[in-house]
Parts: structure tokens; sequence; C-alpha cells
């Protein structure tokens, strides 16, 4: 393993990711375990290290915030996805959530590195450069992008909501329920989720906006519909959410189910440009690469 290489990185901090969400489900059914009490965090946050400097390493190498291809693109949903936990976790102390989402990260992100064509060289396109110069587009990404993350935590914890509810409802002793918040709690937590994913989906149109009013050329008619479309989708939630029409079970499940048309919707979110350069890139040996 190379720790200069941000693939390998990726490798590591996912098989952190593994470890981390095995470790806090053997804490949670033995609870007498003590070398397990604070296992399973440690290695979300060195995973999280990793996965950072990973990233970090990706943007020196296409001098650009890494969001070019899927693989990128997921890569980046799952690191907000456990910045914003360790967020939370300072408020909200709840292991189990941290299992939760390492276990998404550790699976989402090996099956991107596993899988082939999810991370074609672009920055080798001759006109990567031009595509990517200005500083607005990349802000519009990064914060897109970053609220996908934000989705995605909310995802797990509607999750959370549905498995307690279910424990509630059968009116029999869960283990896995025993340990989750109380379901009032669970929704509020959704509704705070929802909120900052909005939010952050909002600014991120408004800067997108700002940029295509002035090259429009730069985004294809299915990037603009299927971000609009996916936008006023949490924004339906969120108001019929706040005005009481949708709660529950119910908000959960919508929840999820726009989660995944967000992820579906990832391949289809390419600028017409960024498709351009995907075809344009030369052919580069190996050991050219590294030299």
């Amino acid at each position: 393993m190379n720790f200069n290489d941000a693939r390998d990185l990726m490798w590591i901090a996912g098989g952190l990711y593994g470890s981390a969400f095995l470790l806090g489900f053997l804490k949670t059914f033995r609870l007498n375990w003590s070398p397990l009490n604070e296992a399973p965090l440690a290695g979300i946050i060195i995973g999280f290290l990793l996965h950072t400097r990973a990233l970090y390493l990706r943007g020196l190498e296409i001098h650009g915030c890494p969001l070019g291809n899927t693989l990128e693109r997921i890569q980046f949903i799952l690191w907000s996805l456990i910045l914003t936990f360790l967020i939370l976790r300072l408020l909200w102390r709840l292991d189990l959530l941290g299992s939760f989402c390492a276990g998404l990260s550790f699976g989402a992100g090996w099956l991107t590195l596993i899988l082939p064509n999810t991370d074609p060289m672009y920055w080798l396109a001759p006109d990567y450069q031009k595509l990517f110069s200005n500083p607005w587009i990349e802000l519009h990404a990064s914060i897109a992008i970053f609220s996908y993350g934000v989705f995605s935590l909310l995802a797990i914890v509607s999750g959370m909501y549905l498995i307690q509810r279910k424990a509630l409802l059968s009116r029999k002793f869960d283990k896995l329920g025993s340990f989750l918040p109380p379901i009032n709690d669970l929704e509020v937590a959704c509704w705070r989720l929802l909120s900052v994913g909005v939010i952050f989906l909002t600014i991120s149109i408004l800067v997108g906006g700002m940029h295509w009013t002035r090259h429009p050329e730069f985004v294809s008619s299915i990037k603009l519909a299927v971000t609009i479309l996916l936008w006023l989708g949490y924004s339906v939630v969120f108001f019929l959410h706040l005005t009481s029409r949708i709660y529950g079970s119910k908000f959960a499940k919508i929840s999820i189910i726009l989660f995944l048309l967000a992820i579906g919707s990832l391949a289809l979110v390419n600028s017409k440009n960024r498709e351009d350069a995907k075809q344009e890139i030369i052919p580069v040996k190996s050991s050219e690469l590294s030299s």
C-alpha cells in the first residue's frame, strides 16, 4: 500500500470503516467487552483522516475539487457523510449511528473501487484546464455533493426510525431497537437533517445558476432537469413535513427513496464539456504517469 496514492488510501479508509462497522455491532450486542468501547469510533476517525488525505491527493493530481467521475463523487459524498456524523456526535452520542454510517461508507466506497470504469482519467483531456478554471463551478459542485452527504445521513437515520417503529409496533423485545434513541428523537433528527440538506442544496443551485446564466453551454439539459427535480422533491417534502402533512414512517420512507434517486441521478449529472473531455482522453502508459 502506498500512502501517497489516493486509491490506496481509499482502500485503507474503506477497510477501517468496515472494521468499525463490525466492531460497532459487536460492542452493541456484547456490552461487557471493554476493549470494544472506543475501537469503533477510533476506526471511523482514522479512516476519515486517511479518506481526507486521499481526496486531498486526488485534488492535487487534478488541480481542483475531485468531483469529475463516479468514484470521486461517491467518495466525496461518503466523506461528507462521515464528517456530518462526527459533527453530530459532539451533540448526540449515538455509537450505533456511527456503525450504520461506517457500514455504508465501507460498502459503497469499496464498490466504487472494485467496479470498472468508475475512475476515468478525465484530467488528461486537452481542455481540462478550461473546464475547471472557474471557481464558481467547483463551489457549486462541492456544496451540492456535501448536501448529498447530509441526505445520506438522513436516509440512515430514517432507516433507524423504521427499525424502531417496527420494534414498537411488534410489542416484542428487539435487541437492536433497544439501543436506538426514542422514536420521537429520531424524527426530530430527520427533520433537522432534511432542513440542513435543503439549505445546502439551495445554495448550490443559486451558485450554479449564477454561472449558468453566463455560460449556459456548460450545463446540459439533463443535468439541469435532474438537479431541479431533486431540489423540488426535497423541498416539497420539507414543506409537507413543516405543515404536518407528511410525518412518521411515510416521511422516513420518502427520505430513503429520494436519496436512492439522488445517488442514481449522479450518472446523469455531467456537463456537456466534461463528457466530451472523457472521450478526448489521451492514452497514457502507467510508466509515464509514475515518472
